[in-house]
């Protein structure tokens, strides 16, 4: 992914805090508001207990907040969202583990090249001679 600039936008909802975005169609939500959002119960017991998780590491990531928010605006999550919900939490609920999950090519070079995809060999085709 490109690095994109960031700046800050005043929240769309409490009209108070500023919120850092990267993209000019994002929705500017601040953390409390947000939270105040995804405060709401859940009736389904099987995401009663995926959603029940400290709520330090739902103010510390918008992408586990985004989630429950789809969830509680949707009804449902599709797998991947409920897997990779899952995995996020586990890595930020233990940084120590999410190390030791990395490949380790991407530990010896760097955290810098774990996020960057490996390069292919370009290969040249000879054309026939006539």
């Amino acid at each position: 992914m490109a690095w994109r600039p960031k700046y800050k936008q005043i929240c769309a909802i409490c009209r108070k805090n500023h919120v850092l975005i990267s993209a000019r169609g994002q929705f500017p939500i601040c953390t409390q508001c947000s939270m105040r959002e995804i405060s709401k119960p859940i009736e389904d017991e099987k995401y009663r207990k995926m959603f029940d998780i400290d709520q330090k590491l739902y103010e510390q990531s918008s992408f586990l907040r985004s989630i429950k928010s789809n969830y509680l605006r949707f009804g449902s999550l599709s797998e991947k969202q409920v897997e990779t919900f899952k995995r996020v939490a586990a890595e930020l609920a233990n940084p120590e583990l999410s190390k030791n999950n990395a490949p380790a090519e991407a530990v010896a070079a760097g955290p810098a090249a774990a996020a960057l995809p490996a390069k292919k060999a370009k290969t040249k085709l000879k054309k026939p001679k006539k």
